[in-house]
């Protein structure tokens, strides 16, 4: 049974240890540290430090590229795109150039500061990395008329190149069936490249995809990302409070998808309970989020995030003690079974 949350609200060694300790002492035994840009720049040795100090209260240790490029989630600035424009995601506008703060994938910068990335990751010690919603640019716009216009990337000269290979002839503007598969390609190669290098030096590879298999979030047929080699863990983030979906029903389907998907496949089957921006007087529904994941089939659970968000205005719970309470709770409860 692995339990476990996220956590980004400090980088001073003395105040992490005991918010370790105390992850500890609320039930949890594995921990994903983010690893943001800002983090890897002006914090190389304070994440080894971190990474360190978790091992030794025991807990088991992912990382998270942490809204790099701004193509895995999280609440982290990315400063890529300033810093290479020509490795930015273009996207599908006939009538003018909208400027995204992502990068493209296909992208030689963005693969090279991906391979430096995963090569920190290995140097701290960590058991493994945590791929977080990798994700392209996907938009609807209305226009004039209330027209639906979608907006999609990358349509950039490498990720034309490739298309035109693949399929014979030039990348349309429209969001037909190959472009969606074309995105879906683009994103587990992607992620076979990353999870190759990182296997390569020792490193487990846990992926979390969206919680709805619709093409807007780029994988759509999950199952094609649990057959690559060196994915390990594969798990999905069911935030019924997000998704403004019932908690038993959201849960339970992703849940069941999630394990099925993975004992077909010899993988390990991960959700993540919604920690975060829970509202006043709904509290009990992220207990009722764990229980719903482990009578799915699920052993290996984590909360986003560690103390219910406090750390963070953003993505505060309105009651965020009451909220890790809750998890806590649920927690000690598990480890006993």
């Amino acid at each position: 049974m692995k339990l476990g949350a996220s956590y980004f609200g400090n980088r001073t060694l003395k105040h992490v240890r005991t918010d370790m300790e105390k992850m500890i002492n609320d039930g949890c035994n594995s921990v994903v540290h983010t690893m943001s840009e800002h983090d890897i720049t002006y914090h190389s040795q304070t994440m080894v430090d971190i990474v360190k100090v978790s091992r030794e209260v025991g807990l088991e240790v992912f990382l998270d590229p942490w809204g790099i490029g701004r193509v895995f989630g999280g609440e982290s600035f990315s400063t890529f795109v300033k810093l290479f424009p020509e490795a930015r995601q273009k996207l599908s506008f006939a009538e003018g150039e909208i400027n995204v703060n992502k990068a493209c994938i296909n992208s030689r910068a963005f693969r090279e500061k991906m391979s430096q990335w995963v090569e920190h990751a290995a140097s701290t010690g960590a058991e493994g990395v945590f791929w977080d919603e990798p994700h392209l640019f996907y938009g609807e716009f209305t226009e004039l008329f209330a027209k639906t216009k979608i907006i999609w990337g990358c349509t950039c000269n490498t990720c034309k190149d490739i298309f035109k290979n693949c399929y014979g002839y030039e990348m349309p503007l429209e969001f037909t069936d190959q472009v969606m598969e074309f995105r879906q390609e683009t994103i587990l190669n992607f992620l076979e490249y990353l999870s190759d290098i990182s296997s390569q030096k020792g490193l487990k590879n846990a992926v979390c995809v969206f919680p709805i298999s619709e093409p807007k979030y780029g994988i759509y047929q999950w199952e094609k990302l649990v057959k690559l080699k060196n994915i390990d863990i594969f798990g999905s983030d069911p935030y019924w409070f997000a998704y403004k979906e019932n908690v038993n029903d959201f849960v339970e389907k992703v849940s069941r998808e999630v394990v099925r998907l993975c004992e077909t496949h010899n993988k390990e089957p991960q959700i993540w309970i919604q920690g975060f921006r829970v509202p006043e007087g709904r509290e009990e529904e992220v207990s009722t989020a764990i229980k719903t994941a482990f009578d799915s089939g699920v052993r290996n659970i984590a909360a986003w995030c560690f103390e219910g968000g406090a750390c963070m205005t953003y993505i505060s719970s309105d009651r965020p003690e009451i909220v890790w309470n809750k998890i806590s709770k649920e927690y000690k409860t598990l480890q006993q079974q």
